[in-house]
């Protein structure tokens, strides 16, 4: 079975995007108010919803903290009724927990952990609806909510080439 084309012979994707051209996103800052930063964001026909607590002060197990930096501490959830395949485990299946680990080493690279010794910075991503691109939405998603909790966060874009064309987020 053949790989489907990613641009046609007339050069736009099969959802008729030039190679240059991002999906249309919508964004609310601030949907939650108890959360020190949070974000609502749709991308395309995936939805999340992102929540920053921190940094503050480490919970449960003081033995965790670093005397170094903060831990970060990320979970990932997709809601049940988020894709055409209805889970069981909304949390805590291999998936969810490989999407955090990725979720956490990215925002390790991202915050300025240096500057929040022995803290704690949690990050909760969910997605409610989602058509294929889960994970690489969540990290911008999360990247969102992050940047409406603080200033001290590093910014990405992701860029590809496909037949020669330089195409911008080639999910």
């Amino acid at each position: 079975m053949a790989a489907p084309e990613l641009l046609s012979d007339e050069g736009y994707r099969a959802d008729g995007r030039r190679p240059a051209e991002i999906r249309k996103v919508r964004a609310r800052m601030g949907v939650f108010e108890q959360a020190d930063g949070s974000a609502y964001i749709e991308q395309g026909n995936t939805k999340a919803l992102a929540v920053v607590y921190g940094p503050h002060e480490m919970r449960g197990s003081r033995g965790k903290a670093l005397p170094e930096r903060a831990l970060v501490n990320c979970q990932f959830s997709m809601a049940t009724f988020s894709t055409g395949e209805r889970r069981r485990r909304p949390h805590g299946d291999r998936q969810a927990g490989e999407l955090a680990l990725l979720l956490r080493d990215t925002f390790e690279a991202a915050i300025l952990t240096h500057l929040f010794p022995r803290s704690q910075i949690d990050i909760y991503v969910q997605v409610t609806e989602t058509r294929g691109a889960g994970a690489g939405a969540a990290r911008c998603k999360s990247h969102c909510g992050f940047g409406a909790a603080a200033a001290w966060c590093k910014s990405h874009c992701g860029l590809g080439s496909v037949s020669g064309a330089k195409v911008i987020a080639v999910s």
